[in-house]
């Protein structure tokens, strides 16, 4: 059984143009990067970028003061992208409720498997987070 379903794309109609649609991709990988508002958004080894949302909920037709409805919308591969994934928390409860701190997270791990499942070649160079070493890593008097 597989979770990803292939079908050919249906004949499409520009809406914009090459340019602005590039433009628009840079800026939403700008905001998925370090400084952008959803750096957590990020998955190793893929370019990705979207939009995080916060918004209060309403109640009895008033702001909520401390309810929030919080997301993340993206795509990736940036450069070519195959898949988009939108995330909503309802009522983030964890002492954070910015759509950057608790949607853009979850998108990542989305992101992260299903490229995977897909079997899409990343398209970032992945540099190591840890030095080799040659000592052993346990003492040889262990």
């Amino acid at each position: 059984a597989s979770l990803v379903k292939v079908t050919e794309p249906g004949p499409g109609m520009r809406v914009m143009s090459a340019r602005t649609a590039r433009d628009m991709r840079h800026m939403l990988e700008l905001a998925a990067g370090p400084g952008g508002t959803a750096p957590r958004a990020q998955v190793m080894g893929y370019s990705v970028g979207g939009k995080t949302g916060t918004a209060h909920k309403q109640e009895a037709g008033e702001y909520a003061t401390k309810k929030y409805r919080s997301w993340f919308v993206g795509m990736a591969p940036i450069r070519n992208p195959r898949i988009v994934v939108a995330v909503m928390v309802d009522e983030p409860n964890n002492g954070k409720f910015y759509g950057g701190d608790v949607a853009a997270p979850v998108f990542s791990e989305v992101v992260q498997q299903t490229l995977r499942m897909m079997g899409l070649p990343a398209d970032l160079d992945v540099k190591p987070q840890i030095m080799a070493t040659t000592a052993p890593a346990v003492p040889e008097s262990f």
